[in-house]
């Protein structure tokens, strides 16, 4: 009964720790990504950066629909996504008013914890799939500011 509860635990501890390195590397595709536009067209094929299951999964569970949509859609005017680190930035913003309606978005590739920043001409917002903005390393946090 012992050895049955030992090779059991076994079996669950590789488990866990497999399906950790494959959400590391399902991740590492991602940095293809890389100054690159969260929106990319070639010829009638347009790819989007937030759309693919990595990213739109986690984006889904942290925002609103009304958050979501803005991010996602209504922020059109786009820069290119940088790698820095473990994490990949993306700042997008309002056409004609990226002064005042701007969003960021990273992701740590290593750990698939998502942040997103929000910003109105009134107030800026932070949401964190785990912990908060102040967990992000200064250069990243940077990068997710003004547009």
């Amino acid at each position: 009964m012992k050895r049955n509860i030992l090779i059991l635990m076994t079996v669950l501890t590789l488990l866990a720790l497999s399906s950790g390195v494959m959400a590391q590397s399902n991740l590492g595709h991602l940095k293809s990504w890389a100054d690159k536009y969260p929106t990319e067209r070639k010829g009638r094929v347009t790819t989007r950066f937030f759309a693919l299951p990595e990213i739109r999964t986690p984006l889904m569970r942290l925002l609103n629909r009304a958050d979501f949509n803005l991010l996602t859609k209504e922020y059109a005017v786009e820069s290119p996504i940088k790698l820095i680190g473990d994490f990949l930035v993306a700042k997008v913003c309002m056409p004609h008013d990226c002064g005042e309606e701007q969003a960021g978005f990273a992701i740590n590739l290593r750990t698939g914890l998502v942040y997103t920043r929000m910003q109105d001409a009134k107030k800026e917002r932070w949401f964190a799939s785990k912990g908060s903005d102040k967990d992000l390393p200064k250069e990243v946090r940077d990068q997710m500011g003004d547009f």
